[in-house]
């Protein structure tokens, strides 16, 4: 029986929403498993950060590119073809008896993560043309994903507690669910203007750069000298890849994006706060079981703090955006961020939970007054023909980041467990790369940032409106 117009579009949502829910879903339980993981297949502190950057590296490198490609050749087939790898990563990941074999996963899953991450969103723009079901499709896309985000620790402490390869073969079936709802009820569509180049040569420098930079951060401790080689062959790398960009005439990331200003400073505040998330997502679970003996389930209750603030705050973001700006709103929630993980620098093995709860519940009040205003603030410095673009460079930025703060948390930790301080004290050494990233990216936020204007006066011309709502 054919399936109507309008059940399509809710289907197709839902599809979409499928996809979105795997990958937020795994921002937080993957990191609550490592302790096991860790037991289980005899991995070493450096192989756990793999299990990590391996994962966030290849979807920050692939996201620009996928999405480019569904624009290209059609985003329904893209975003299919993303989570079915994404499931044949979650399977060998499920399956590996080693850390080689389940870093191989993470990599598998993260090439599947980039089309689902870039695609999903502009999937269901596609299907819900009109103002008033878009708003409300993206208002339940965006609270799918902090339910997932929240739920997240819970769900995962439960999984695990039956064994920690259940987080991944339990995306199999929502993926499968996902992917036969896409092919039946997803139409397909493309972007006649995308082009068809890929900016292969970027892509190349871009990859080995970042590599590189983290490889070289993640095994300073273990390798020394060598280490700083390596990290320097990457800022070269890194450095061609900018050049290059400037030149190429389709380049993978559009770097006069950054002149922007405002874009630059909501830009600086996603790095900021993204990355100290990752490392506070990293190292946390691995304190609260390996340093104070609690379960997996324990360990997910109590880091609840972090995650689910953005549930109770996100559906107000817009109103809240509208009586305080989104500078002072965001300036406010790296503030309290940084707070947070001051409290953080402060534990060790017998610190009682009230003063952890105070850390993880500034910093997740820090989420949720920041993580939906820098995407508007972003957004809303562009011209609309930029929108796009700029929206994945901006995925790219949280990504990136991810990596390189969990690489140079990690290089504190491990250079401060090699001296031969306790697991609870380098954990806490490691934050302050958190606090100094999140100070960071408060003064930046609030010499960059700026609100948009208001509607244009009856009186004003609309080209002048556009010119100050924009900040060109």
């Amino acid at each position: 029986m054919a399936i109507s117009e309008d059940r399509r579009k809710w289907w197709t949502l839902a599809g979409a929403c499928a996809g979105l829910f795997l990958l937020m879903l795994d921002s937080t339980v993957v990191a609550l498993a490592l302790p096991s993981i860790r037991h289980d297949v005899d991995a070493s502190a450096e192989a756990l950060q793999w299990m990590m950057n391996g994962y966030l590296l290849t979807i920050a490198i692939l996201v620009i590119s996928a999405g480019r490609l569904g624009d290209m050749f059609g985003r329904k087939r893209a975003f299919l073809v993303g989570m079915a790898i994404f499931t044949a990563g979650s399977v060998l990941s499920g399956a590996a008896s080693g850390p080689e074999m389940l870093i191989a996963g993470r990599v598998v899953q993260g090439v599947g993560a980039a089309p689902m991450l870039t695609l999903s969103l502009a999937i269901i723009c596609n299907v819900f043309p009109g103002k008033a079901e878009q708003a409300s499709a993206l208002g339940i896309w965006a609270a799918v994903s902090a339910v997932a985000l929240a739920i997240g620790p819970l769900a995962g402490g439960a999984l695990i507690e039956i064994d920690w390869r259940v987080i991944f073969w339990v995306n199999v079936p929502i993926a499968a669910l996902g992917i036969a709802i896409m092919a039946v009820a997803a139409p397909e569509s493309t972007d006649p203007g995308a082009g068809r180049r890929i900016d292969w040569g970027g892509l190349a420098l871009l990859s080995s750069g970042l590599f590189a930079v983290v490889l070289a951060l993640v095994e300073a401790d273990a390798w020394g000298v060598p280490a700083l080689a390596v990290g320097l062959a990457g800022a070269a790398l890194l450095l061609a890849f900018g050049r290059l960009e400037r030149r190429a005439p389709d380049p993978l990331v559009d770097l006069t994006l950054f002149r922007n200003r405002p874009y630059f400073g909501a830009s600086a505040a996603a790095f900021a706060l993204v990355g100290s998330y990752w490392a506070v997502m990293f190292f946390q679970p691995q304190y609260l079981q390996d340093a104070r003996g609690h379960s997996a389930v324990e360990s997910g209750l109590l880091i609840l703090p972090i995650t689910v603030p953005m549930i109770f705050i996100s559906p107000f973001s817009g109103r809240l955006i509208a009586r305080f700006g989104a500078r002072r709103l965001m300036t406010t929630g790296m503030v309290l961020g940084t707070l947070g993980m001051l409290v953080l620098t402060q534990i060790d093995g017998s610190t009682p939970y009230g003063l952890l709860l105070v850390g993880y519940l500034l910093f997740g009040i820090a989420l949720g007054l920041v993580y939906a205003p820098m995407s508007t603030a972003a957004m809303a410095a562009m011209p609309a023909e930029k929108v796009g673009i700029a929206a994945g460079v901006l995925a790219m930025d949280r990504l990136v980041a991810g990596a390189v703060a969990l690489a140079a948390s990690g290089a504190v930790f491990h250079a401060l467990l090699g001296d031969g301080h306790s697991f609870a004290t380098a954990v806490a050494g490691s934050t302050w790369v958190v606090v100094v990233l999140c100070a960071v990216g408060a003064g930046l936020t609030w010499a960059f940032v700026r609100d948009p204007d208001p509607p244009p006066r009856h009186d004003e011309p609309p080209q002048e409106h556009l010119h100050r709502r924009f900040h060109l």
